[in-house]
């Protein structure tokens, strides 16, 4: 697998296979947005605990998911690496959430993330499934995603019919659009994250 970096702000470097070091200055409050039914108080103050160490910084190299975003879904899909996915911290809740995504080091698109095992589909490994809110022309497997993780949507969720799935992913982009436009969001747009080389500590 390519390099690997997952990191969080404050300069505190999560454990990775390889592990690398970056700056970031901008740690906006973290908020709880999320549609879930769920309102028991231990639910909502350890999702509160969680969203506190947002953003989350990952990078790794895209691969070969399940096939099914393009094709099932028409919603594209770029999935990072197994090792990328086990670094990320346990804390870190399973569910939807929005952010920031490059290639490569290129120009600076909002995303939606899925984390978890996508229980519509009932998958045995835990995925990161991230959607770029740009049509890319070219193949990206084995390319470098950068991604950062600004907040949380939603739970996984299962869903009676693929028809109902694509309601709700389509609902979850427009409302990452609306959040991402946040003045404290835009900034981490902007970030030197995405744009620097990944130095070795």
């Amino acid at each position: 697998m390519g390099g690997l970096t997952v990191l969080k702000l404050a300069s505190n470097v999560i454990r990775a296979t390889r592990r690398n070091c970056i700056s970031a200055d901008h740690k906006p409050e973290a908020k709880f947005y999320s549609r879930s039914s769920k309102t028991d108080s231990f639910y909502v103050n350890d999702h509160k605990k969680m969203l506190h160490q947002l953003p989350i910084y990952a990078s790794g190299e895209i691969v070969r998911g399940f096939g099914r975003g393009s094709k099932e879904l028409g919603i594209p899909t770029a999935n990072l690496a197994l090792d990328v996915v086990k670094s990320l911290p346990e804390s870190l809740h399973t569910g939807v959430y929005y952010g920031w995504s490059n290639v490569n080091n290129g120009e600076v698109y909002k995303m939606v993330l899925s984390v978890g095992w996508n229980p519509f589909y009932n998958n045995k490994e835990k995925s990161v499934e991230t959607h770029m809110l740009h049509k890319f022309d070219c193949d990206l497997y084995g390319q470098t995603l950068k991604i950062c993780i600004v907040g949380y949507l939603r739970p996984e969720k299962n869903f009676d019919s693929l028809d109902d799935l694509i309601k709700v992913i389509k609902s979850d982009i427009e409302e990452a659009k609306t959040l991402l436009d946040k003045p404290e969001n835009r900034k981490l747009q902007e970030n030197p994250f995405f744009s620097d080389k990944i130095s070795k500590c």
